[in-house]
């Protein structure tokens, strides 16, 4: 009688993004055997790039209440939600053409970064949330019976303790996703210097366009 065949064994799949954040080192491990695919991990980098656009214009919802209505407050949302969104995805570019320059092809840079911002979308839901219950209508300050200028309304916006936390969190939440993409490139590419290049190579280009995304909300401070 003819033995029966062993099943042979399913291929590596490549992790969710989601899995990073229960364990880089298993799921770089797991990365690594699965063939490179650049735009794998598209989605957060997206994804983050929407929410941030959404916390920045909370953030400004006193300044665009006060100055604007309607068509135009719309406009002035749609142009903060954009403009963040914009800067985030230039980000995004950075890291993966200049970690590629980096850590090299091995490193896989537009694969290990863009899992890194599987770190961005709670963090800024929670702070949508946050912004939003306890946004103030700035809108009904006056000073001596004149509405405030644009650059008063800004400063009343940072005088608030969550919006320079707020603030804060979106100019250095980057530096997690860098502690991670060393991890990942060390893992891939078994290379401390080509590791070290792939994460320091976009980090000071990525935390310049960050804050020129918050240089308003920054000078007001």
């Amino acid at each position: 009688m003819a033995r029966p065949r062993p099943t042979p064994a399913p291929p590596p799949t490549a992790p969710l993004a989601a899995e990073l954040l229960s364990g880089p080192a298993a799921f770089f491990a797991r990365l690594r055997q699965v063939p490179p695919l650049p735009w794998r991990y598209a989605l957060p980098p997206v994804l983050a790039a929407l929410l941030g656009g959404v916390v920045y214009a909370l953030l400004l919802r006193p300044v665009v209440g006060a100055t604007a209505q309607g068509a135009a407050a719309f406009a002035s949302y749609a142009v903060n939600v954009f403009g963040t969104f914009f800067l985030t995805v230039v980000g995004a570019a950075l890291m993966a053409g200049l970690g590629w320059l980096g850590a090299g092809r091995e490193g896989r840079a537009p694969e290990v970064y863009g899992a890194t911002f599987v770190l961005l979308p709670p963090l800024y839901l929670a702070l949508s949330v946050l912004v939003l219950l306890s946004g103030t209508d700035l809108g009904l300050i006056r000073v001596d019976g004149a509405a405030l200028s644009q650059r008063e309304l800004l400063e009343a916006v940072m005088q608030s303790s969550l919006a320079r936390v707020t603030v804060l969190l979106l100019l250095l939440a980057p530096l997690a996703q860098f502690a991670l993409a060393y991890r990942g490139f060390l893992t891939l590419t078994g290379d401390r210097r080509r590791a070290l290049l792939g994460t320091l190579l976009p980090l000071l280009p990525v935390l310049a366009v960050t804050a020129l995304g918050l240089a308003p909300l920054l000078a007001a401070w």
